[in-house]
């Protein structure tokens, strides 16, 4: 989402002067149009899982400072989505509904946003260099990051055929001297057959979702939290691509400015940067897909019929005008 904010004459004067004021100081002094980031409820690995980040008890949004393990790859990651230096910071649930609150929004359903700040003339002055990401996102982006086994892999049970020995009774005749005379008589003898058994053990860690199709069937609650996984890392990757410059939107004086598709773009850029973001998280990339590809056949289409449909495109397909894969790419998004 973004946080549109008018830049007024005495703003743009102490602009011009050392570009000092503060984004939240002038959204308190200009009229903001919001267009958030909603949460709507609506394949073999070729590497290990890695955990980038070292384990830790410490919620992400711990340090004031904004350097936790967390934030500090985070931002690298934003960086290289934006293509610019850029940072982000994690909120606990206090500061999560202040800031909403002071933008306009409810903190229940805002996952992320980004300031840009535009001229009364419609020009843009600048954009945020740092994006506010909710505590939901950044809880689930340190547990993914730090997980050793990512939480969005299945276990699919496989067939083994193993050989046992099991035990076998069978009667005998053998003949033996009794008193000095030889006598038949049937005896019982074990002898060890070999038997092939078929037995269920779980597989591999593999993707659970692959060519739009559930490998396994997981509880519920695996769902909802492979859901929070996905839209944690469809969030980070949407707000990175404003942070890049795609921004657009209102002004208080009703002026349009930027790009009014840039919702719908930021989140069918941020799904193309999704398996980026998952690798650089310690994803591995069959995974990583896999997670892309979930969002956009399960997850998506809900935007379309949602109260938001500016978050969602027809051009968002492949060869579409919103596909910006490089040439000869075969993985979509």
């Amino acid at each position: 989402m973004q946080v549109i904010v008018n830049v007024d004459a005495s703003t743009q004067r102490s602009a011009r002067a050392g570009r000092s004021l503060g984004l939240l100081a002038a959204r308190a002094a200009a009229g903001i149009l919001l267009a958030a980031l909603l949460a709507l409820t609506f394949a073999s690995p070729s590497r290990a899982d890695t955990s980038p980040i070292p384990y830790t008890p410490n919620l992400p949004w711990t340090d004031p400072a904004h350097h936790s393990s967390l934030e500090v790859l985070a931002g690298q990651i934003a960086s290289r989505t934006a293509n610019r230096q850029v940072t982000i910071r994690c909120e606990g649930d206090s500061d999560w509904r202040t800031l909403a609150l002071s933008i306009g929004a409810d903190p229940n359903w805002l996952l992320g946003y980004v300031g840009a700040r535009w001229y009364s003339s419609g020009a843009l002055y600048d954009i945020s260099s740092y994006a506010e990401i909710a505590p939901s996102v950044c809880l689930a982006l340190q547990n993914f990051a730090m997980a050793a086994n990512k939480p969005t892999k299945c276990s699919v049970p496989t067939s083994v055929q193993t050989t046992v020995y099991k035990p076998q009774r069978y009667r005998v005749q053998v003949t033996v001297r009794v008193k000095g005379k030889l006598v038949h008589k049937w005896v019982w003898k074990t002898r060890q057959v070999p038997t092939t058994v078929t037995t269920q053990v779980p597989g591999p860690l593999r993707p659970c979702y692959v060519g739009g199709q559930f490998l396994a069937t997981p509880t519920a609650t695996f769902w909802s939290d492979y859901q929070s996984y996905a839209e944690a890392i469809l969030t980070l990757a949407h707000e990175s691509i404003h942070l890049g410059g795609m921004v657009g939107g209102q002004l208080s004086n009703g002026l349009l400015v930027g790009d009014q598709q840039s919702e719908a773009k930021a989140n069918c850029y941020g799904m193309q940067w999704m398996p980026y973001v998952a690798e650089q998280l310690g994803d591995t990339p069959d995974d990583a897909e896999a997670i892309a590809q979930w969002m956009y056949e399960r997850y998506y289409p809900g935007y379309q019929t949602s109260p938001y449909p500016q978050y969602w495109s027809a051009d968002c397909r492949p060869g579409g005008a919103m596909d910006i894969r490089s040439a000869g790419s075969t993985v979509w998004p």
